[in-house]
């Protein structure tokens, strides 16, 4: 694969700006391995847990995958953001000159995540609505407290984003 193709992608997903140096593609490439060798291990045992699981209740081998991939997933979400703090590979140092024009396009970039949380939410909550309770797509999707909802999510999402961009800035 190209190495540039795989340098933005690890950039995007570990949130990095700027340039990626030898230490920081170091560090990301020794927590992605230990990650992997974890998850590993998980998919492995998780699968033979469920198996043992289904031979008595389908539902409840379900409901164990379901929620160990939830719990799985949000536990390395807060450790790459604990590692990537620990590190500090994902600090932004600007001068202060540049630090107001580095706001402005974090609350521009936040604004712009806030809206497509918001959408996508609405329409995957559409969707999930119209197949659980075999409802009308489009009335879901026009009912006010739906579309209330998902404004109220969006906002939230963005200012959330907000706040872990300005974390990330350093005078």
């Amino acid at each position: 694969m190209n190495t540039k193709i795989t340098t933005k992608m690890i950039k995007f997903f570990y949130g990095i700006e700027g340039l990626l140096d030898e230490y920081k593609r170091n560090q990301l490439d020794k927590f992605g391995n230990i990650a992997f060798i974890i998850t590993w291990w998980y998919l492995l045992i998780s699968g033979f847990v469920a198996m043992l699981l289904y031979v008595n209740n389908s539902k409840i081998a379900a409901i164990f995958l379901i929620a160990g991939n939830l719990l799985i997933s949000f536990l390395s979400l807060f450790s790459i953001i604990y590692f990537l703090r620990k590190k500090k590979l994902d600090i932004v140092e600007v001068d202060k000159s540049e630090y107001l024009d580095k706001k402005k396009k974090y609350f521009r970039k936040s604004i712009g995540l806030g809206v497509y949380f918001g959408v996508a939410t609405h329409i995957l909550n559409a969707i999930i609505d119209t197949v659980t309770q075999n409802g009308n797509f489009w009335t879901s999707i026009s009912y006010v407290s739906n579309i209330c909802t998902a404004v109220f999510e969006g906002i939230g999402f963005g200012i959330c984003m907000y706040i872990v961009y300005l974390l990330k800035l350093k005078k």
